[in-house]
């Protein structure tokens, strides 16, 4: 994620939707302060970090949701703020995570993924993750969307563009952590399409997705 208040943006970087890709184009423009653990542990802070300015050296996780960079800022610096994420099609996202763990050897996750038999358990195994779905990144705890605009893997070129006009740069998107592997939708049986459907039930209806990406 950046949080760049020079340049006056909060980008949620939520995992296998371009986000990488992402960072590094917008990095160049963001003037944000070098990050560090100190500045990362202050967000434990939660709220406190509002008193005395405390919140502008603050620095989250790379993963960090809109709501807890909301609860550590003070209400009109989080509103003042462009606040944007990109999603991607549930089933895909899965596809392409699963792909990435096998590729990547040196994931701490890598031998566990590569003796599982069946993408099915991959499936069981992810659902247990909190940052598996993609809705929290930018809802409160009511559910209520608190970013500005949610753009799209599927349309990237076009939301990503809508980004750069809003914040009135421009910038060029790079291919990073890309997951080379076959269609996702052979990936799947009618069973484990039917199983992400009701595990993701939210974020296909939040983000207007079905199983072929999104709806027209």
């Amino acid at each position: 994620m950046i949080l760049s208040y020079p340049s006056n943006f909060l980008f949620v970087h939520i995992e296998k939707a371009a986000g990488s890709s992402i960072q590094q184009a917008l990095l160049p423009h963001a003037k944000a302060q070098p990050n560090n653990r100190l500045r990362r542990r202050l967000a434990w802070l939660g709220p406190l970090n509002r008193i005395g300015g405390l919140h502008r050296a603050l620095q989250f996780g790379e993963h960090a949701t809109a709501e807890e960079v909301k609860r550590c800022l003070p209400t009109e610096a989080y509103n003042s703020l462009f606040k944007f994420a990109f999603v991607r099609n549930p089933w895909d996202r899965l596809v392409s995570r699963y792909a990435h763990l096998l590729r990547s050897k040196d994931r701490k996750r890598h031998d566990f993924i590569s003796g599982l038999q069946k993408f099915e358990d991959f499936l069981k195994w992810e659902m247990q993750r909190s940052s598996a779905n993609q809705y929290s990144y930018v809802t409160d705890a009511r559910g209520n969307q608190i970013v500005d605009f949610v753009g799209h893997y599927e349309t990237l070129t076009e939301d990503f563009a809508t980004v750069c006009a809003r914040l009135k740069i421009q910038a060029e998107l790079p291919h990073a952590n890309v997951s080379d592997h076959r269609d996702y939708r052979t990936y799947y049986t009618p069973e484990t399409r039917d199983f992400v459907a009701k595990q993701f039930r939210r974020d296909i209806e939040m983000f207007g997705y079905d199983f072929d990406g999104l709806k027209r």
